[in-house]
């Protein structure tokens, strides 16, 4: 019977290097089936599907990141830790994937910064990041990772990566938290207190536009649309009930005033029936309440966003 992932030592994480597979007791003819995957000299990652042909290429970048990074994190030595997209892909953030599978890894000034195949390596004064372990991987924290990045990204991406940082993951129907979240506003704010650094005026202008309640990096790129457009300020995470004070549901963007709904429609909401389900279920309520759902494709928000403008406009006038 084929081997499957499973049969893998636990002691190997998603990404791992030979000298770690070998001292797990895991050989090289192991290492040649189908669910490990090479990804660089020395270096394998845990494959259990093909993500690259099955997923977004963005989230198979970040995969690939999180691989690498754990499999070296032993190796780039105690005054180095991991920064900027690499830190990012390591919190789970959604950062743009760069043109390569580069690590971006930092030293403590005056430490000199690593040299090897695969890593970028820079030098940072200690004053300006805050360096945590986590799952055994020393990296920047959300808040140093994000005033670390932002600046070197679009407008858009830096809005929705301080939004990811600091949301806050709501139970819908209550104010309880189903975690806490990555950072605080404060937080960003007193990394920018820190000390000089780059693009620290940019930064600073981007804090008010920042949200705690934005979902996801397309929900994120929609709420700037919104705002470049004039249109109304839209209601994030608005729990929406019937007149009998029934939950009917929690949408990403709402006008209250108008009963009009706001949905972005992500791959999750097609591939899982489950989640299918329940948006139809949830859309037949609403409208029953009197309410009123657009639903924003990526297509619609990223390649005809004049149409999506022509939709909420006509929308919102035909509400009011």
């Amino acid at each position: 019977m084929p081997m499957t992932p499973r049969s893998l030592s636990k002691h190997l994480g998603p990404g791992f290097s030979t000298a770690q597979a070998r001292a797990a007791g895991v050989g090289s003819r192991r290492l040649a089936r189908d669910d490990v995957r090479r990804i660089a000299q020395g270096l394998y990652i845990r494959q259990t599907h093909d993500a690259q042909e099955q997923g977004h290429p963005a989230e198979w970048w970040r995969e690939r990141q999180r691989a690498r990074a754990i499999a070296v994190a032993d190796s780039i030595g105690p005054n180095h830790f991991f920064a900027r997209r690499t830190a990012a892909a390591l919190w789970g953030l959604p950062v743009p994937p760069s043109k390569s599978d580069v690590l971006e890894v930092c030293a403590y000034y005056p430490h000199r910064s690593t040299r090897r195949t695969g890593i970028s390596s820079s030098q940072v004064r200690p004053h300006l990041v805050n360096v945590v372990e986590r799952k055994h991987v020393r990296l920047t924290d959300p808040a140093t990772t994000w005033a670390m990045l932002a600046g070197a990204l679009d407008r858009a991406d830096a809005i929705a990566l301080g939004d990811a940082v600091i949301r806050r993951v709501r139970i819908p129907g209550t104010q309880r938290l189903e975690r806490p979240p990555l950072a605080t506003l404060n937080d960003l704010e007193q990394i920018l207190e820190a000390g000089r650094r780059e693009h620290a005026a940019v930064l600073r202008q981007l804090l008010p536009l920042l949200s705690t309640s934005s979902a996801s990096a397309p929900e994120s790129h929609l709420r700037m649309k919104m705002l470049e457009w004039g249109l109304p300020v839209p209601v994030l995470d608005h729990d929406v009930y019937d007149e009998r004070g029934r939950l009917l549901g929690c949408s990403e963007f709402a006008f209250p005033t108008q009963k009009l709904a706001v949905e972005y429609e992500g791959r999750h909401h097609l591939t899982s029936s489950h989640q299918w389900n329940r948006d139809i279920q949830k859309y037949r309520d609403y409208a029953d309440a009197g309410w009123e759902v657009l639903q924003v494709t990526s297509a619609l928000l990223y390649r005809r966003s004049d149409e999506l403008k022509r939709q909420l406009s006509a929308a919102l006038a035909r509400r009011s």
